[in-house]
């Protein structure tokens, strides 16, 4: 609980920090410039994960605590790991520049995502230790220092018109405070050692574990690579901003998702328990997705005009797709975590491989015969596939849809039309807000006069299971 307190504390100020930045430079860039933006954050995304490879999580799911051997090896690996991705990405940015249709300029800024993935693969080893340990609260200083530093350069170098060197000197400055930090709050004994029949173990997990992160990647990666390369950075913007806005409502959330496989993992020796902290866990997850989710889609044209500015109003279509994948995610995202946690790791890499296949399947005629539009349709037919996945969990452990997903969007949906129906003509900030916050405390109400478990929440009076504490 002091773990979850930490995170909703990290998770409120990282992502009021991303949030506010993101108006900023919607407001500030065009849309070309706000997908460059996005595009470099893809790429060292999409770097950590091919360089982690799973090895992290298989260490947090170990029931033994591993010996400063194991950590050695682990780090060993991925600093190679790191360093032969940075030096790829290096010698590759002539290329990647001249593919993205950028200035020869950009070079050093795919050349500084390269040095801030090293930076990062410093620091991986004592957030493994963290959070076996639980101690949620040390990781999220880290995170918060790291999102201040980051956020900070972004909003300043952008006003004072850095150009492109203002996203890689946040980057470095970021992955470098970073480690620095983790290192000196828990420190351990770096040291470099080999041993692949230690490795092969973790790899068994770790492979197919990290798998559906990186094959999550390569489907996102449509993109940068197809719509990047095809329709340009302004397309790349306005698709980024549209995904950004529609998933708002599931950030909220993302301070849960460091939570769900330490303790289903935990718990998967108990299935009464483990039912139990799953329904509560989608109670939870649809609860603050749903009210929040729609609210947005029926203020979209006030939020968009007062918030971000009117050049985004061309892509009001694209988040109006986009914001589909609200109604699958907020379920979706836990009952992954409950898949690994019970050790099926090779059943999610399989859903990622449908994802992936999808979504470049449906998106890549989609986007040639469309454009943008042809993106948003593919991504929200993608969504779709959930429901296996929704049916593959039940099967491995039957809980309750009925209490724990529908209710909280049968009360949000009514609330929410109210709001879009008299709100949308709204001129300003204030009455917008107005709109946001009155729906939200009628929901509120309900929720707790409704849901018992709501009422003892607020009085601290919820039980954990024992195979928690």
């Amino acid at each position: 609980m002091q773990g979850a307190a930490a995170l909703l504390v990290r998770q409120v100020v990282i992502q009021g920090l991303n949030v506010l930045t993101g108006v900023l430079l919607a407001r500030w860039l065009v849309p070309a410039e706000f997908g460059v933006y996005s595009l470099m954050a893809f790429v060292l995304v999409f770097l950590i994960a091919v360089g982690d490879v799973g090895l992290g999580a298989s260490l947090i799911r170990q029931p033994e605590e591993p010996d400063l051997h194991t950590y050695r090896v682990v780090f060993t690996f991925q600093q190679i790991s790191a360093g032969v991705l940075s030096t790829a990405l290096w010698l590759a940015a002539p290329f990647l520049t001249r593919y993205v249709h950028l200035e020869p300029a950009y070079v050093w800024l795919f050349r500084a995502v390269g040095v801030s993935l090293f930076l990062t693969s410093f620091q991986t080893i004592a957030a493994i230790r963290l959070e076996r340990e639980l101690h949620f609260q040390k990781l999220a200083v880290a995170e918060v220092l790291q999102a201040l530093v980051y956020n900070g350069v972004l909003i300043y170098g952008t006003a004072a018109g850095w150009g492109a060197w203002t996203f890689a000197l946040a980057l470095t400055l970021r992955s470098l405070i970073g480690a620095m930090y983790l290192n000196l709050r828990h420190p351990w004994p770096i040291g470099w050692r080999w041993d692949p029949a230690l490795l092969q173990p973790h790899l068994a997990f770790g492979l197919p574990y990290q798998g559906v992160s990186l094959v999550s990647l390569v489907k996102d990666s449509i993109t940068p690579l197809l719509v990047g390369g095809l329709l340009g950075m302004q397309a790349v913007g306005y698709i980024n901003w549209a995904q950004t806005v529609a998933a708002y409502p599931v950030m909220a959330l993302m301070f849960l998702q460091r939570l769900y496989l330490p303790v289903f993992a935990r718990l998967q020796g108990d299935p009464a328990a483990l039912r139990r902290a799953v329904e509560r866990v989608l109670l939870l997850t649809n609860g603050v997705t749903a009210i929040l989710a729609t609210l947005t889609l029926a203020l979209a044209v006030p939020l968009t005009t007062l918030v971000f500015g009117s050049k985004w109003l061309s892509a009001l279509s694209l988040l109006e797709l986009l914001w589909c994948g609200n109604l699958f995610v907020a379920t979706a995202t836990p009952l992954l975590a409950l898949l690994n946690a019970l050790g099926r790791s090779h059943v999610t890499f399989r859903f990622a491989l449908v994802w992936l296949l999808a979504t470049w399947g449906l998106g890549v005629p989609l986007i040639l015969q469309f454009g943008t539009l042809g993106f948003a349709l593919a991504t929200a037919g993608v969504q779709l596939t959930n429901l296996a996945l929704f049916r593959v969990a039940w099967q491995t452990l039957p809980f309750s849809f009925s209490r724990s997903v529908l209710p909280p969007w049968l009360i949000a949906a009514p609330l929410a039309l109210t709001a879009g129906m008299l709100g949308r003509d709204t001129q300003s900030p204030g009455a917008l807000a107005a709109w946001f916050a009155v729906p939200l405390l009628l929901y509120v109400v309900v929720a707790v006069l409704l849901w018992p478990d709501a009422r003892r929440w607020l009085k601290g009076r919820l039980p954990l299971p024992r195979s928690i504490l």
